[in-house]
């Protein structure tokens, strides 16, 4: 199926999307758009060619601060805050879940990580999935876990090295 990521305008039809998740549905209707306007988040959409202007699934990114150790080797002796990028939201819409839409997403997002770090920094793409169900779709991209004091998160991360080498074998 052709289709179309782009960045979400008025013009999309918001109304009708149906995850089957309440808060995901609520922020596509209500927040989205307005977020992306003001520059506090970027929300993108894919559409089949064919309409336009009906969304089938979204991502939300959005800046980010690690102030956490990370035990990656590349990054456990910087204290500091370090800049990447987060995956706010991904959805699919209910009668195009199954059908890779959720991977060509995520491979939408990591390919916009790419793009953001090479303009600035960035260690890569984090994520916390809503439920311990949605953990091995990511780990199938080889996201990691973070390891945080707070172990009721589920946080992920993709390093910027890891996402540079999927976008060079999958774009």
């Amino acid at each position: 199926m052709p289709l179309t990521i782009e960045e979400i305008t008025q013009q999309h039809n918001r109304k009708t999307f149906d995850c089957g998740v309440t808060e995901l549905n609520q922020f596509l209707q209500q927040q989205a758009r307005q977020k992306t306007a003001k520059h506090i988040s970027k929300t993108y959409v894919a559409c089949q060619d064919s309409a336009p202007t009906v969304i089938m699934g979204y991502h939300t990114l959005t800046g980010y601060s690690v102030t956490t150790p990370l035990s990656h080797r590349d990054y456990k002796k910087y204290p500091h805050p370090l800049s990447a990028v987060k995956l706010a939201r991904l959805a699919v819409g209910c009668e195009l879940q199954g059908q890779r839409l959720g991977e060509r997403l995520l491979i939408d997002a990591i390919y916009r990580t790419v793009l953001v770090a090479q303009q600035i920094s960035t260690i890569g793409l984090f994520v916390d999935p809503m439920t311990p169900k949605v953990v091995p779709f990511y780990q199938q991209y080889d996201f990691l876990p973070v390891n945080t004091d707070d172990h009721s998160r589920l946080e992920m991360w993709l390093p910027i090295k890891t996402c540079i080498e999927i976008t060079g074998t999958l774009l």
